[in-house]
């Protein structure tokens, strides 16, 4: 499977988790769900943990499924566009503008010279800069735990989506 292929069969996947509108409590867990889903993507040898090597991958695939324009680097649109699979559950639970106002802080974060675009290499280092943020026993590997409680993009929506 190519890389965009990849990418979008991710997204489908998760926004199949998400099409119908729970409750409270299922949303919740959908969105644990999501998030799981989301490791185990990424974790394509089914190790139980993911290695920087396992991030960089998925993370080549991601860019590619994220840059539609295929110009190389990620605008803002495209990041904003692309399948994360949390949109349902923020519509679902009417709070679609603090989901894309994270997304939008996570954004700025990773686009480390605020040129409006994230290159390849900023996208890297990003990824390399949530791993070692998340990996708090130090221990150079993800556990499904640390990922799903420690990545930036998954840590900005959850604080987006979660309850007043």
């Amino acid at each position: 499977m190519n890389r965009k292929l990849a990418g979008i069969a991710l997204a489908v996947t998760a926004a199949t988790l998400t099409a119908a509108p729970p409750s409270m409590a299922e949303q919740q867990s959908k969105g644990r769900a999501l998030a799981e889903l989301s490791f185990e993507s990424v974790d394509r040898h089914g190790k139980g943990y993911l290695d920087q090597g396992d991030m960089e991958a998925a993370r080549k695939d991601i860019f590619v499924s994220m840059d539609s324009d295929e110009s190389g680097n990620l605008e803002p649109a495209e990041f904003l566009q692309w399948g994360y699979g949390f949109e349902n559950i923020a519509q679902d639970q009417n709070k679609l503008l603090a989901y894309r106002t994270a997304l939008k802080v996570v954004y700025r974060f990773w686009d480390r010279n605020g040129d409006g675009k994230i290159t390849p290499t900023e996208h890297r280092q990003a990824v390399i800069r949530d791993f070692d943020r998340a990996d708090l026993n130090n221990n150079a590997v993800l556990e499904k735990d640390e990922f799903v409680s420690g990545f930036s993009v998954l840590v900005a929506i959850r604080a987006a989506l979660k309850p007043e």
